[in-house]
Parts: structure tokens; C-alpha cells; sequence
């Protein structure tokens, strides 16, 4: 708390006592009593129901910023606007006049009311509660700040009154923001803080494991709790920690959760290092160095490891083929890459018996295997009753790939129609609603500031909707709706993220640095969203210094930084792309390798390194997903990145264009197959408005990448 702040604070109550900094908040109840003896007076007050009555609210507040500009000391044109502004529901701009009385109260205290700050504990109260929803280190100084001014500590739910467990949730969050960070320092002084707290009513019981003296059970909870809050580095250290004494008779769990972390930190799950015995492959990371298909199969988790494990020694087993068909379909509507490569990718087709095979699965290795002849009949209701739901699922896909109407997938999923992956595979057949170009242009911004920010109510969908089509008219409305914006929110550095994700959008880079910046000066939170922002203007050495600090404290390091160097390369800036690579690869676990190795690639090639290209695609090569480097015995209508070559050989070409729109069905996360196919399109074709839709729909990031929904949001706007 700054020195102004604890000279005006006014009446403590019995506040002072329950915040752990009471020595700090007796001084600056001395330091009150003391000025108020001194005789400081706030100036007379602006009636502002009367200006409110004769001018109306728009000329009122015009009057009152006039006054303002004219000397940014008038206090009472300040404390107007902040009343005003509290009756109009800007709260985040009263919140800025308040701060700005505040700053300019000098040696004799700030010259103000008790209504005045009355007024800021409660907004700041408000603000609090909102950072604190989104997990917001900065709740905490808000929370300080009100008590410094008059708000309570209680339970009621009176607007200037802070709940204990209110509290102690802003102190975890500060907390655990030291304890994302890269410095082992700022996680000591974390684990310090959170153990604190650990026995006050609201607090999480993994908490204990912080302090000390936690048991290893108390330890191996708080690691979990670390991992499922962001904090991996801290989470890794603890599991290790808990590892070297824990016993053979640790719980299952907890070893599950020190097998995750440790692929997660160390390169083992690549074979780069030695893998842990078998008697710690426990738990689904267990399949990150590799299980049986059929052991994974129905455990979501352990699949997802599957998939993502290295590429080895193909199967042979037909059990695990079979379980292998349905694992990487399953993957592949969730976007990571072809079916069919996949498949080749796993599982040795040409050693495998497709007599062994179930009924239901043999096609799809038939035509893996390119046999012909005579196809096989499809399957009776009596073979799809006996069927598992995996087998039906595998099923329906090929009817998918032959061409079958959309009633004969539906009849082959059965119940599994109630199933995710059911419903993404009849999606394929049953594309989205078409939107209109005008409506999309609109939308598409909206949806990308709520997958990058969270801002994503009614409202605000509402008021970026309405920010994009201005810009489309004066970009300078759209800035002023922008802060029209910030104005009207409690959290304002959200919005400010939220007006600056919008102008990426749009793209306008100047405006979007500077409201990340803003948002950032608000709440370090933002700092990765600010670094990009910086990458994306072109400041390539600006976005270096950024990044270093958004990744320190994201608990993460390497997404963050292949975020920026996406950034970079889309901004030309391809040596410094290949900077934030190269510690994204060095940082990487096995999520974040793959991008990050794909994106050196990219801007190898930019950057004429072709050997060093080479070098790092056969590193790639080993990786999942796997590149389409299987040569198949036909045109594998799922494998997206066969459809977008051919498209860039002939971009006219009916044919490829019609290839491309089967492959981006199967594909439904690919936005640059979309993008293309948008481009060799010509206008009027029907088959724009469905595309056009499905990028409004990823420019939502529904899979967390912020790059490709900022490419779907852009392709998108380019659209007329």
C-alpha cells in the first residue's frame, strides 16, 4: 500500500484487526488523526443531482470533463464525475477520478468526504469480487484498499462489507501467483503465504502441504492442487520432493500425479532420457510412454496420453488395431490430424490379418490396406446390436467416408448418438447453420474476445458486436466504444484486455498494444496477452523483453512463448520467432513440443535456414501427431493437409476445391484449411456461408489456440 493510501484512510473499525497488517494500518490511522488536526478540508461539493437534472446525463458529464481539461486540479470536478459516473453505471471510470483525488492529496490528506470514500470502498469492494471470480492476484490490493477507506470485514453481504472467506480466497490468489512463477524465491514466499492461511475457515485442505512440516499426503494434495491450479513447476517440485520420501505404498494417485508431472518436465516421454520403471507407470500418464490400445480405450485421459505419446513400433495385434481405429477417430474430431494417417502412423497395415478384426472395423483397414474387390455388405442390425459403441462408432465413420446419408450414420451410431464424439462425427454430414457474411464479420470479433479474455456474457457479446460493425464505419467510434467500454466495467483491467483482443481482431495493432498495456498496468495477469500484442505491431525486440516476463509467471513457460513466436513470424519478424521457439522447445512438455518444434520449422524457412529446418523436421518426425508422410493406396478423403497442397498446386481447380471441403469436415479444428478454401472459392459459391460459419465458430478458440482463432477471426473479417 502506498504512502497516500495509508494517509487516507479514515475510520478502520474493526477491520484493522482481522488484516494481517495492522503496524502498517496504525500508522495510517496516526497519520488520519494527525491531518484532521491540521484542518484539511475537502471543497465544496458540485450539487450533481441538480447538473444532472438540468443538463441530462451526457451534458452534465461533458460539462464536468470540461472542467477537468481546463485544470486537472479541480477536486470538485473530480469527485462529480466520480459521483456521477457511480449514478450511470461507470464504475470503472469513477474508480480513475477517485484514484486521481487520491494521488493529488499531498501532504494534507486527500481532500475529500466520507461519502467520497464511502463511495470508493464499495466500488473497489465490487472490483475486488470480480478479480477474485477470475482468480485475480490483484483481488487482494483491492480488498486492502477498501478496508483503507472505510469498508468492513463481516459477513453480511452489505456492498462495502468483505466476507473473511472472501479474504482468504484474494490472499490464496496472491499467493499462487508467486507460486506460478519461475522464481524459486517468489514460490518460497507463496508456499509461505498460503500455509498461513491453510487453517482459516474457507480455506482448501491441500493447503496444509505448503507449510513445512505437511506429511507427504498433505504434500502430494497440495502438488495436485498446484497442477490443476497452473503452477507445474511448483507442482513438479513438490511430487518430487514427496517421491524421494514416500514409501512403495504411496497412494495410486499420487503417483499417478508425480508419473504426469514428470513427463511434463523432463524429456523422457521422448526418449531422450530413460523412462520410469514399469512399477511407476501407473494412472493414465501411464500411456504417455506407452500402453496397450486396448488398456486406453474408454479412458479419456489415458487416450489423450496415448495419442500424444511418441511414435514407435507400429501394432500388430488386431484387438489393439481395433482399439486404435477408434482412439484416433476420436482424436482427430478433436483436431489432431488425419484419421487415416494416424492409423498408418500406429498400426503396421501391411502385417495385419483383417479376418481377425472385428466385423464392424474391417472395412476402415480394408481401405487402409487398399484392397479391392467386392466391398463388404454393411453391417445388419443384428451385428450393430451386437457391436460395442467403439465398433459402431468406427462404423458410422466410414459410412462417412463412403458417402452414406446422414440417416444411415445416425443408424450405425446408435446411442452413441448421446456421445461427444458422436456428435461431432454426424456434424461432418450435418454441417453447421451457414451466416450471413455481414453478421459473421461482427460475431467473429465478438467470439475471439471471449475465447482469448473470458468476456463472454450477453452483454458483451452484445457491445463487440456493435465495436466491430463501427469500425467497419470510423475506427475512431470504435475506440471511443472501447472506452465507453472500460468505463462501464468493474474490472477494468479485463475490459481492457477484452477492447485490446477486439482491436487484434480487427486488426489494429497500435491500438491493441496500447490496451493491453493498460490492462497490464492494471493487473500483471495480462502480461502474455500484452507480449503478443507487442509481437504482433512488429517490435520484435520489445515482444522478447515481454514475453519474458508473461512466461515467468504463467506457471507454463512454453505455450506462452509459442504464442509469440507466431506472433512474430505472422509479424515478419521470423530470427526473433525462432528466439521464443528455441525456448519453447527447451521448456516444453510433451503438449507444447510439437508447436513449438512446428513454428521453429516455419520460421526456419523464412528465415533461409533450411538446414536448420531439416534438422528440427526430423526431430518432428517422432513426434505425435504425426506428419502426413504415409504414401496411402488412395485420396484420403480425412487428411487435411493432403487437401491443402493440392489446393495451393491448383486453387482453381473444381476438384481440389471439392476435396478440401470433405477434408476440412473431417478436420474441424482446422482453420488454415478453411482459410484457403475460402480464398479458392468463387464468390457466391454456396459452400462460403458454412465456412464462413465454422470460423466464427473456432475463432472462439474452443481448443484453447489463440493463434489459429486469431486467424479465423481475421479471414473472417476479410470477407465482403
Amino acid at each position: 500500500m502506498t504512502t497516500s493510501r495509508v494517509a487516507s484512510a479514515g475510520t478502520l473499525g474493526v477491520g484493522v484487526a482481522l488484516v494481517e497488517h495492522a503496524p502498517l494500518r496504525v500508522i495510517g490511522a496516526v497519520a488520519v488523526a494527525a491531518l484532521a488536526g491540521c484542518g484539511v478540508r475537502a471543497p465544496k461539493p458540485i450539487d450533481v443531482a441538480h447538473l444532472l437534472a438540468t443538463r441530462g446525463p451526457i451534458e452534465a458529464h461533458r460539462d464536468l470533463e470540461i472542467r477537468i481539461l481546463a485544470d486537472p486540479r479541480d477536486i470538485q470536478a473530480r469527485l462529480a464525475v466520480a459521483a456521477l459516473d457511480d449514478q450511470l453505471g461507470r464504475p470503472a471510470e469513477a474508480i480513475d477520478e477517485l484514484d486521481e483525488v487520491e494521488k493529488q492529496g499531498g501532504v494534507l490528506g486527500v481532500r475529500w468526504r466520507d461519502a467520497d470514500r464511502a463511495r470508493l470502498a464499495r466500488l473497489l469492494v465490487a472490483r475486488g469480487r470480480a478479480r477474485l471470480a477470475r482468480g485475480s492476484a490483484a483481488a487482494l490490493d483491492d480488498f486492502e484498499r477498501a478496508l483503507g477507506v472505510g469498508a468492513r470485514i463481516e459477513s453480511s453481504a452489505a456492498p462495502a462489507a468483505i466476507a473473511p472467506v472472501e479474504l482468504v480466497g484474494a490472499r490464496a490468489a496472491a499467493a499462487l501467483a508467486k507460486l506460478r512463477h519461475v522464481d524459486a524465491g517468489l514460490r518460497a514466499e507463496g508456499r509461505r503465504e498460503l500455509a498461513a492461511i491453510a487453517t482459516q475457515s474457507g480455506a482448501d485442505p491441500s493447503w496444509r502441504g505448503a507449510a513445512p512440516a505437511g506429511s507427504a499426503i498433505e504434500r502430494a494434495a497440495f502438488a495436485e492442487w498446484l497442477w490443476a491450479h497452473g503452477a507445474r513447476r511448483e507442482a513438479y517440485e513438490q511430487l518430487v520432493a514427496w517421491h524421494a520420501a514416500a514409501g512403495p505404498q504411496s497412494s495410486a494417485g499420487a503417483r499417478a500425479a508425480y508419473l504426469r508431472a514428470l513427463a511434463w518436465w523432463s524429456p523422457i516421454w521422448s526418449g531422450e532420457s530413460p523412462a520410469p520403471s514399469d512399477a511407476e507407470l501407473v494412472g493414465p500418464e501411464r500411456c504417455r510412454f506407452g500402453c496397450r490400445a486396448r488398456d486406453a480405450l474408454g479412458d479419456d485421459e489415458a487416450e489423450r496420453a496415448l495419442l500424444g505419446s511418441p511414435l514407435g513400433a507400429r501394432v500388430t495385434d488386431p484387438a489393439d488395431a481395433a482399439a486404435w481405429a477408434a482412439i484416433a477417430l476420436r482424436g482427430a474430431l478433436r483436431g489432431s490430424g488425419s484419421w487415416s494417417q494416424q492409423l498408418a502412423a500406429r498400426v503396421d497395415l501391411g502385417t495385419l490379418d483383417l479376418h481377425a478384426l472385428p466385423r464392424l472395423v474391417r472395412p476402415t483397414f480394408a481401405r487402409l490396406k487398399g484392397v479391392t474387390g467386392k466391398r463388404e455388405p454393411a453391417p445388419t442390425a443384428a451385428e450393430l446390436d451386437a457391436a460395442t459403441a467403439d465398433e459402431r462408432f468406427v462404423a458410422a465413420a466410414e459410412r462417412v467416408v463412403i458417402g452414406s446419408s446422414p440417416a444411415a450414420v445416425r443408424a450405425a451410431l446408435g446411442e452413441s448418438l448421446d456421445r461427444a464424439d458422436g456428435r461431432a462425427l454426424l456434424a461432418i454430414v450435418e454441417p453447421i447453420v451457414p451466416v450471413a457474411i455481414a453478421e459473421a464479420r461482427a460475431r467473429a470479433v465478438a467470439r475471439y474476445v471471449a475465447g482469448r479474455t473470458g468476456a463472454a456474457t450477453t452483454d458483451d457479446e452484445a457491445a463487440f458486436v456493435e465495436l466491430a460493425r463501427a469500425f467497419d464505419r470510423d475506427p475512431a467510434i470504435a475506440e471511443r466504444l472501447g472506452r465507453d467500454y472500460v468505463a462501464r466495467a468493474v474490472d477494468a483491467s479485463l475490459a481492457h484486455a477484452a477492447v485490446g483482443a477486439a482491436f487484434e481482431a480487427l486488426g489494429d495493432a497500435r491500438v491493441a498494444r496500447a490496451e493491453w498495456q493498460a490492462a497490464v498496468d492494471g493487473d500483471p495477469a495480462f502480461a502474455a496477452g500484452l507480449a503478443e500484442a507487442i509481437a504482433r505491431a512488429g517490435d520484435g525486440d520489445a515482444a522478447l523483453v515481454a514475453v519474458a516476463a508473461g512466461a515467468a509467471g504463467s506457471g507454463d513457460p512454453a505455450p506462452v512463448l509459442v504464442l509469440v513466436a507466431h506472433a512474430l513470424l505472422d509479424a515478419k519478424r521470423p530470427i526473433e520467432a525462432l528466439a521464443a521457439a528455441r525456448s519453447a522447445i527447451d521448456l516444453a512438455g510433451p503438449e507444447a513440443l510439437a508447436p513449438a518444434l512446428d513454428v521453429a520449422i516455419a520460421a526456419s524457412h523464412v528465415a533461409k535456414r533450411d538446414a536448420q529446418a531439416d534438422s528440427l523436421l526430423a526431430r518432428r518426425a517422432k513426434l505425435a501427431p504425426p506428419l502426413a508422410l504415409a504414401v496411402l493406396p488412395f485420396d484420403d478423403p480425412t487428411d487435411a493437409g493432403a487437401a491443402l497442397d493440392a489446393l495451393g498446386h491448383s486453387p482453381t481447380a473444381a476438384a481440389e476445391a471439392a476435396r478440401a471441403w470433405v477434408a476440412a469436415a473431417w478436420n474441424p479444428r482446422d482453420v488454415g484449411l478453411r482459410v484457403a478454401l475460402l480464398g479458392a472459392l468463387p464468390p457466391g459459391d454456396p459452400r462460403k456461408p458454412t465456412i464462413v460459419a465454422e470460423l466464427v465458430e473456432l475463432a472462439g478458440a474452443p481448443d484453447g489456440d489463440f493463434e489459429a482463432a486469431l486467424r479465423a477471426a481475421r479471414a473472417v473479417r476479410a470477407q465482403r
